[in-house]
């Protein structure tokens, strides 16, 4: 593409955008404000219940004031383009900063607040309600159509598609892709995934149509590509552009400069012991505590499982761990005694069944699994004698999935970076399709999960868990 001179974008393009914009950080604004209120109101009744002194509002507003001021700083409003793990890391950082800040000022001048237990309280209450209620508003802002900045995509071959599947797929992202543009004409008047292709890049760059483009051509020559990037800058207010690294971890990237060179760091989170110190931490806090809470329903489903068929309650299947040791992976049976004669039995006679276990392992109808054992694995309960495994070290409350040895061979060259961590109870696979997905799309999810963990995606995985196993999605 030749360099050229290009107008600005529009201003009507701007001014819709920024008051669309507005209106949506408005609503998460007030969504922080309502959580602000109802901390401040639960831990004040509780407070004067307990015959504690009383809070003040005026001191309450003062700080959610500055906490708003600094949430806004951080971009969260309207926090277009925050992936699940940055935006809870930002409202994690953002509440407990202001929290400590507050809590010094308390101790420092008892005015500030008459209790510091009293700061604790209400600040922590915030933090667990304040991203439930951020999610919430933003839910009805997308059932109404009303969240989200229009997107333009510069390219519109397979990169432009991943964009734009994911994009549609993730409507909490923010980002709504509206209309594409690429050189070659074939494409004209075609559309991808339901996004129209309406003309070559010039026509972008003429009569931009939105505040932000994405520029999605990462195999383009190094001088095609920077003539792009610029001509694209200078007509749209934001432009992000994909670079040739697909593949390569993307969540440890932090952009630097080596003077007029840019440059990319990429962490591998996997090699830091305060990492590595911090998930093992996680681990043995949820397994510990959340083992004696379930203690009661574990004992129930190992009635039920006796009572529904004979056999044992709990059952060992081997599987490969960290640096490719095998272990024995607990589990609720949910199968009857004979179970592996019944599955060949139906396998020799249903050939399209053959084909299915031999794709996924797994059958949508299993003749070995028993009624209680039906019930178990669409709630995911059978996995929970794993919470035994990760106290031993053998596993994880997240990670990649525990697979077989036979299934080695299906990973390639994924199976070096898998065996780096820990298997785990759930991941990114069981949050994100579980068995919907095809093996393929398990094996992409479980190399993603490797080469961009941190602590902050483990704790998304396990909220998004909670969430796929309550609709009950994708189980089976």
């Amino acid at each position: 593409m030749p360099s050229r001179a290009v107008p600005a974008a529009p201003p009507s393009v701007r001014s819709v955008g920024q008051a669309r914009a507005l209106l949506q950080a408005l609503a998460l604004l007030g969504g922080d404000i309502l959580s602000g209120g109802v901390a401040h109101a639960v831990v004040s009744a509780s407070v004067r219940f307990v015959g504690g002194p009383s809070l003040s509002w005026k001191v309450t507003g003062a700080w959610l004031v500055l906490w708003l001021l600094w949430r806004a700083y951080q971009g969260l409003y309207p926090g277009y383009g925050q992936s699940p793990q940055n935006e809870l890391r930002r409202h994690t950082v953002s509440t407990v900063q202001v929290a400590v800040a507050q809590l010094a000022a308390a101790l420092a001048v008892q005015r500030f607040a008459p209790s510091g237990l009293s700061v604790i309280l209400e600040w922590l209450v915030i933090l667990v309600i304040g991203l439930p209620i951020r999610y919430g508003v933003r839910s009805v802002l997308n059932r109404l159509g009303m969240f989200g900045r229009p997107v333009s995509i510069i390219g519109a071959g397979q990169t432009a598609r991943t964009i734009i599947d994911h994009l549609n797929s993730h409507p909490s992202y923010g980002l709504l892709p509206m209309v594409a543009y690429d050189d070659n004409v074939a494409l004209h008047g075609t559309s991808i995934s339901h996004v129209p292709v309406i003309g070559d890049i010039s026509l972008a760059l003429s009569l931009p149509t939105t505040e932000q483009a994405i520029i999605g051509i990462p195999g383009a020559r190094s001088e095609v590509q920077q003539q792009l990037v610029n001509n694209v800058y200078s007509v749209f207010p934001i432009t992000w552009v994909v670079p040739d690294l697909i593949g390569v971890p993307n969540q440890a990237m932090q952009p630097h400069n080596i003077g007029i060179l840019a440059s990319l760091e990429i962490k591998n989170n996997l090699r830091s012991t305060r990492a590595r110190f911090v998930k093992r931490g996680i681990d043995m806090v949820g397994a510990g505590i959340g083992g004696l809470l379930i203690l009661p329903i574990l004992l129930l489903i190992v009635l039920a499982i006796r009572l529904d068929s004979p056999g044992p309650a709990i059952y060992r299947a081997r599987r490969l761990g960290r640096d490719g040791r095998p272990f024995d992976c607990f589990k609720f049976r949910s199968m009857h005694k004979d179970a592996e004669q019944k599955l060949q039995a139906m396998l020799d006679s249903r050939p399209d069944l053959r084909i299915e276990f031999d794709a996924t392992h797994k059958l949508k109808d299993d003749p070995r699994v028993t009624r209680v054992g039906n019930f178990l694995r669409r709630t995911s309960l059978d996995e929970l004698p794993q919470l035994g495994n990760v106290l031993l070290g053998e596993m994880s409350m997240v990670g990649p999935r525990p697979i077989v040895s036979g299934e080695v061979e299906k990973y390639g060259r994924v199976y070096s970076l898998y065996t780096q961590v820990r298997p785990g109870m759930t991941g990114y696979w069981q949050a994100n399709g579980r068995s919907d997905t095809s093996y393929e799309e398990r094996v992409g999810m479980d190399h993603f999960y490797v080469t961009n963990w941190t602590p902050w995606l483990d704790l998304v995985i396990l909220l998004q868990t909670v969430r796929v196993v309550v609709m009950g999605k994708g189980a089976y």
